[in-house]
């Protein structure tokens, strides 16, 4: 393998441009290669900005005729299914934005084609990545608040009108192209979170979910109560309709309470005992100002040490579980 990876990038859309393309050019062992976009328009601009020399209007074509070692999929969700599985079967690593697809049958298949190529494949659940979310995680396993018995997770803002490149126009709001709304935006986001801090297996799951919007197939808003194989209580609710937003978390142990969410960068402990500590985490800023996520550093770094990723298909397969469990006995 090259000393520098090639890597393509198929969907311009702001995930795109605010998180991947920064990382990507900033990093010493990548190349960004090529970019796709049904507009071409929008890849062309970018590709000039950028100084990249591969521009293409259909997936097919990038894989077909760029020289990649990998790509970067952030189409909508509909489509990352036959995006990973046309880029794994000619040869190439892949990384897919969450959700990893819209069913459970297309998500066995990747994690099956990514096997047979022997190829690396991983999601974008960066919040595992997250100084504050890898912290937090360190308080719980250190036993600090006891057994956790219960938790309560929100994740709330103004929806795609407000943030997608595409605005009122987003496919997000496209109940053919979005596929889960906003569990398969937020929702989604929080019940990998929960899995991984927790090292415990959600057994039961039930979703109320409604449409602010009145868009057929889409739900901004939604509520999740749960329970866990160690019997850890929770509630989720996700919402498309805050624009001053929430991202509050609190569990709930047997010795105290851990807190985060309600500043970029601080976690809080409250000990039975009426004691307070708060601990602020230090974040990792680019040189634009935005904040890294590690996404694209874990990914090259997978692929170059021959490991797995920090969420491989195999590990977001079991938080898809969750959510269509939920979606099959909710409302």
């Amino acid at each position: 393998m090259s000393e520098q990876l090639r890597i393509g990038i198929i969907g311009c859309g702001r995930i795109a441009v605010t998180r991947h393309i920064p990382e990507l050019l900033a990093h010493p062992r990548a190349v960004l290669t090529a970019l796709c976009d049904t507009r071409k328009a929008r890849a062309a601009e970018l590709a000039e900005r950028y100084g990249v020399t591969g521009v293409y209007d259909t997936a097919e074509e990038m894989l077909r005729s760029a020289a990649l070692d990998a790509v970067i999929i952030c189409t909508p969700n509909w489509l990352h299914a036959a995006d990973a599985v046309h880029a794994l079967r000619r040869g190439l690593h892949v990384f897919v934005e969450k959700p990893m697809a819209v069913s459970l049958e297309q998500c066995q298949l990747m994690i099956e084609e990514a096997e047979r190529a022997g190829k690396v494949l991983a999601i974008g659940h960066n919040q595992r990545l997250h100084p504050v979310f890898r912290r937090a995680k360190d308080w719980l396993d250190s036993g600090r608040i006891g057994k956790v018995t219960q938790v309560m997770t929100q994740f709330q803002h103004g929806g795609p009108e407000l943030w997608s490149v595409d605005g009122s126009e987003s496919w997000f709001l496209n109940g053919s192209e979005t596929g889960l709304g906003v569990l398969g935006d937020l929702g989604i986001h929080r019940l990998d979170m929960l899995r991984w801090m927790l090292a415990d297996e959600i057994t039961k799951v039930h979703a109320l979910t409604s449409s602010v919007r009145g868009i057929s197939g889409v739900n901004d808003s939604a509520a999740l109560v749960l329970q866990t194989a160690a019997g850890v209580l929770g509630t989720v609710q996700v919402s498309w309709n805050n624009p001053l937003q929430e991202h509050r978390t609190v569990f709930y142990g047997t010795k105290g309470t851990l807190l985060f969410g309600e500043t970029m960068d601080s976690i809080t402990i409250s000990d039975m005992d009426g004691s307070v500590v708060t601990e602020t985490v230090a974040l990792t800023l680019r040189k634009d100002g935005g904040m890294e996520s590690g996404m694209v550093d874990d990914f090259i770094h997978s692929i170059l040490e021959d490991r797995k990723p920090a969420v491989s298909g195999q590990e977001a397969y079991q938080s898809m579980k969750v959510l269509f469990e939920a979606l099959s006995v909710g409302h």
